[in-house]
């Protein structure tokens, strides 16, 4: 078709039309072409149903590895597709691809996968003693450390007594006890944090009963404070310098 194409192109140019033109002209038809199959070749995907959207899937696996298995992943993948769908404000139905993770877990077989109607996080608590579900959860997202607070580098101490040591290092937990105080005042049950959180903090988790996950990826972190309504916080210090923790940041989830 592109050397008939050429061809007829040729034969315009030999007749002293300008190639510019000719290229316009191809241009324009193209257009027209698209417009055509748009209108009266193409069906919306709805109309077809759910059997030719999983045929579509198994096609495009027949030369996979997992061809074998065509119909359980097509099922999967379709199913998965379906769960992020989602109306935009222009009233068009989007299916946005990126909104599907893929967690790789090791030890079964392929045909063990499963579609998660949820979000999933490839980590678990960080101390037994918290609990294995919670229901109606408020999720806090942090940006910071929940360590043993440090002084920034280049603050100098400068110490006449040496008793006032252990005050100091006191103060220096104090600060973190009061951090998590203020996040699970706020109704938080479940704390997701991109940095660390001290052994010796966790005991305050355990004993407010909430779940508390350390070294959470910040995609992660970002795209669950979006589902849930929530938001990812850097810092909890206001515009007066004292640190609070807002329950409007907080994100729920059943």
């Amino acid at each position: 078709m592109a050397a008939e194409l050429l061809k007829r192109a040729g034969a315009l140019i030999a007749n002293k039309i300008h190639p510019t033109t000719c290229i316009a002209g191809y241009r324009l038809a193209m257009r027209e072409s698209i417009r055509y199959i748009k209108e009266s070749l193409t069906h919306k995907v709805d109309t077809l149903g759910r059997d030719a959207i999983i045929n579509a899937a198994k096609t495009s696996m027949s030369s996979k590895l997992v061809s074998a298995d065509s119909d359980f992943y097509a099922q999967l993948v379709v199913g998965a597709m379906e769960a992020v769908k989602m109306v935009n404000t222009a009233g068009k139905t989007k299916y946005p691809i990126k909104a599907i993770s893929i967690r790789k877990v090791h030890g079964q077989s392929s045909r063990d996968s499963q579609h998660i109607n949820g979000y999933s996080l490839p980590m678990g608590r960080t101390a037994q003693g918290m609990p294995m579900s919670v229901e109606n959860a408020k999720m806090a997202f942090v940006d910071f450390n929940l360590n043993k607070f440090r002084l920034q580098m280049g603050v100098q101490i400068l110490v006449q007594d040496a008793s006032n040591l252990a005050e100091i290092r006191n103060r220096e937990l104090d600060i973190t006890k009061e951090r998590i105080q203020k996040i699970l005042s706020s109704g938080a049950n479940v704390v997701l944090t991109a940095r660390g959180i001290d052994d010796l903090a966790l005991k305050y988790f355990v004993e407010a009963g909430a779940i508390a996950v350390r070294r959470v990826d910040k995609s992660d972190l970002r795209r669950l404070a979006r589902m849930s309504g929530g938001e990812v916080i850097t810092t909890m210090t206001d515009m007066e310098g004292n640190e609070t923790f807002d329950p409007e940041w907080l994100g729920s989830a059943e």
